[in-house]
């Protein structure tokens, strides 16, 4: 599936967070991922990030660390945080109502000189699906999955949360 748009939004009814993925051949998949689900997203995901990086380079822990957030902020700072989500004539294979995730993979992918990871969201029947993410799409999700766990006031706290980039707040969280 290559991602066309992501958009995640807190929903304080569900105390969930809503994850809306657009495809390029115009799919959207929908899923809910818990508070439990994100506290152990975030810190894998970073951790993988630094890793994948870093693999070809001969770095302790504070080098590492530093060129991952050199690559976040190129990342974020060529990221489009201010189109709308587009939701029009696309089909949801998946079904409408959001899928609740209840178990989360991340591998890389180990391809010369490529940073992607594979995230796989599944529920616990078995039903699920994969996203590839190349390096600016890591960068892009983990900020989002910050941004709205702020907004969730779920008193989670991420190592990765100083070094993320400030946007000014007049930009959409999609």
């Amino acid at each position: 599936m290559y991602i066309k748009q992501l958009q995640l939004a807190y929903a304080p009814e569900h105390d969930r967070i809503l994850m809306r993925i657009n495809s390029s051949d115009n799919q959207e998949v929908r899923c809910w991922l818990t508070r439990r689900m994100v506290r152990l997203l975030v810190p894998g995901l970073d951790d993988m990030m630094q890793r994948l990086l870093a693999s070809d380079r001969p770095l302790n822990e504070t080098g590492r660390k530093a060129l991952l957030e050199m690559s976040r902020e190129v990342s974020l700072y060529s990221a489009d945080f201010k189109s709308k989500f587009n939701d029009k004539d696309t089909t949801t294979p998946l079904g409408t109502e959001p899928l609740l995730i209840t178990q989360i993979e991340l591998k890389p992918i180990h391809e010369p000189g490529k940073t992607d990871i594979l995230l796989k969201l599944t529920t616990s029947d078995a039903r699920g699906f994969e996203i590839r993410m190349a390096e600016q799409l890591q960068h892009g999700f983990a900020d989002l999955l910050i941004k709205t766990c702020t907004q969730a006031v779920w008193g989670l706290e991420f190592k990765s949360t100083s070094s993320i980039i400030e946007r000014p707040e007049s930009r959409h969280l999609n």
